[in-house]
């Protein structure tokens, strides 16, 4: 097994490439998991559970690109693996009565990466959890909309076929939720520079 091709000086480290994902994973992670598995388990829980998968070994992560498209995908699999998971072993825990571990990876460890300091990761996560509060208060057709147009990135007329609604009415439906969203957010404090800082609530 060859040795692994040096690093390019203007490249991120992996705990950095991770970190610039946590604000639409936390946002995808909210829309994946149903009312019974949010009820459950937190967020942050979920989302520290995505990046230990991304970081275990023997899983790799796709090479560095501008835009970071193919680590965004890779991500938004393993957390769909993630809440299905979850949701078996809530399942299985009161089928059984017990407490069912996952078996890919121990929550209570957190990934050894470099990345931000302390107060540059606090204040990025209190944003993200404001964004994620934000999305959760929105009507359940406004979350699915967002969730399957900007989270999961389908067109208008995938999207439709998924809500069972025409391309038009979703764009329409679309506009509406990010309206909400934007609306919901102006509201939440710890988000409200997010808000004010980006043209959509969405915006990476």
């Amino acid at each position: 097994m060859g040795a692994a091709a040096p690093q390019d000086p203007g490249e991120p480290c992996t705990g950095e490439r991770l970190s610039g994902q946590e604000r639409r994973l936390r946002l995808l992670c909210a829309h994946l998991a149903g009312r019974a598995v949010r009820a459950r388990v937190e967020l942050d829980d979920l989302l520290q559970e995505v990046f230990l998968r991304a970081l275990a070994p023997p899983a790799a992560l796709p090479p560095w690109e501008p835009g970071e498209g193919a680590l965004g995908r890779y991500l938004a699999q393993l957390a769909r693996h993630a809440v299905i998971d979850v949701a078996r072993a809530l399942r299985a825990k009161k089928r059984a009565g017990r407490e069912e571990p996952l078996q890919r990876s121990a929550w209570s460890q957190a990934p050894t990466a470099r990345g931000p300091g302390p107060h540059t990761a606090a204040v990025a996560g209190e944003t993200s959890r404001g964004l994620a509060a934000a999305f959760l208060a929105l009507a359940p057709e406004h979350r699915r909309v967002l969730g399957l147009r900007q989270f999961e990135g389908l067109s208008a007329e995938d999207a439709g076929r998924r809500m069972g609604r025409s391309a038009s009415a979703v764009h329409s439906l679309y506009r509406r939720a990010l309206a909400a969203w934007q609306e919901a957010l102006a509201e939440n404090p710890s988000a409200r520079d997010e808000s004010r800082g980006a043209s959509r609530p969405g915006a990476p």
